[in-house]
């Protein structure tokens, strides 16, 4: 693996002449916004449909303190009932099974002790940056206003339902997420809309929350075409290459764009882009879904998450969004509304009398590892190319700081953390060490 400290490719000037972006959700465009000091010409690839960015339809969440990988002690034995009810929050498609077998391996895997305390290690170090990188770009896109600071409520049941989770709550202690317990006179002051079907939560004081993911992709994309970035709508298909390096990418239509560098950042569509460089990536689509209710008619004061039932329910700018539950069907699945209608079901028990007049139903795909971490690294044969993806539920929240880190690997500078347990090559490892 080549040092991080060497800048990954100039033009005998110290700056790189064209970089292309390959994707224009929220990783894309962070990425793009960082290299703009870099002196290069900036091009965005994208099949250009807004709603279908994973960014555009997530919980909003700048999810501090979220230092929980999915896997974990437990998990195995969870499993079987997860699989059972095809409605609940976490769900796979028994025909998807076989073919999704080595990821669910490996994501089984990924949950002994050690290896958990070791990856909410890396997820701490991501989220402890988060705030500080998301800030600047804010400011500069005229878009602060989109910023909703206040704590996130996480609901339980009761107070013994939170004492139960155990590692999982350890994890955040550990971290030093900041939190107040909340009985249910105080849960109940703090948010009177709730119903009586949850008697206890966690407020997360350090957490914030985007009140419309959308609007913050187009005022992001308006601010590099202000700059000089060009966008060009189209699928990358492969590259053309020359030994270890690329020369363009080449788009699904034909059409070739030079690239003397470029950044993978599609989200779960990374996966055969990163296989054609020769990297075998473990990457996996989990499908989200949201429900939007733009006359909800209740007030929420402040951002919920309901734990047992695995989803969000979050006062957007414009109404009320449902958001959550995991699905495993791969890419080319046709959606599962009957997922979207069981959040409804699932808010109703919390929020009497909420209206769900002209709701509007909304599935994307997150690009989940295994492991919880995401992919920030050269490539492993190409000399030329950057990953970023595999952000999985954290996509918002580590945006800004994974622009940055990409940054750094183009420039030759000292990246603010670590990003070795974020490399490529540890599904190779891996491997090997099996063999």
């Amino acid at each position: 693996m080549r040092p991080t400290t060497d800048a990954l490719i100039t033009d005998g000037r110290g700056s790189a002449t064209q970089i292309v972006v390959v994707g224009g959700g929220l990783i894309g465009l962070n990425c793009a916004f960082q290299l703009r000091g870099l002196g290069a010409q900036l091009v965005v690839v994208d099949p250009g449909n807004l709603r279908d960015a994973a960014s555009y339809g997530n919980a909003g969440q700048l999810a501090s303190g979220e230092v929980v990988p999915i896997s974990g002690p437990g998990v195995l034995r969870a499993l079987p009932s997860w699989l059972m009810d095809p409605l609940g929050p976490l769900a796979i498609r028994w025909r998807y099974l076989p073919r999704m077998s080595p990821w669910l391996i490996r994501f089984l895997r990924a949950g002994r002790p050690d290896i958990v305390a070791a990856i909410s290690r890396n997820m701490a170090a991501l989220c402890a940056r988060m705030h500080d990188d998301f800030q600047p770009v804010l400011a500069a896109i005229n878009a602060t206003d989109l910023l909703r600071p206040g704590p996130l409520l996480q609901l339980y049941d009761s107070r013994p339902h939170w004492e139960s989770q155990g590692w999982r709550w350890q994890l955040r202690v550990d971290a030093g997420t900041r939190h107040t317990l909340l009985d249910r006179a105080a849960l109940h002051a703090a948010e009177p809309a709730l119903s009586d079907a949850v008697g206890f939560a966690v407020a997360y004081t350090d957490r914030s929350f985007i009140a419309d993911p959308g609007d913050l992709m187009l005022a992001l994309k308006a601010r590099l075409v202000e700059d000089g970035v060009r966008f060009i709508n189209g699928k990358v298909q492969s590259f053309d290459r020359h030994a270890d390096t690329i020369t363009g990418v080449v788009l699904a239509d034909g059409t070739r764009v030079p690239a003397n560098a470029a950044v993978i950042a599609t989200g779960a569509w990374s996966g055969s882009l990163a296989a054609g460089l020769g990297d075998q990536v473990p990457l996996e689509t989990e499908r989200g879904y949201h429900v939007a209710l733009p006359r909800p008619g209740v007030a929420l004061r402040h951002p919920l998450s309901h734990v047992r039932r695995g989803f969000a329910m979050m006062p957007m700018r414009h109404g009320l969004r449902l958001a959550g539950t995991v699905e495993f069907a791969g890419l080319a699945a046709a959606p599962r509304w009957e997922r979207a209608r069981r959040l409804i079901e699932s808010a109703r028990t919390l929020l009497p009398g909420l209206c769900t007049d002209d709701a509007e139903f909304w599935m994307g795909h997150r690009p989940s590892m295994p492991d919880s971490l995401p992919v920030i690294s050269r490539a492993t044969n190409v000399g030329n190319v950057v990953y970023a993806f595999g952000h999985g539920h954290m996509g918002l929240s580590w945006s800004a700081t994974t622009g940055r880190l990409v940054a750094s690997l183009f420039s030759g500078t000292t990246p603010p953390i670590d990003l070795v347990p974020f490399e490529v090559s540890r599904f190779a490892e891996r491997s090997r060490k099996r063999r």
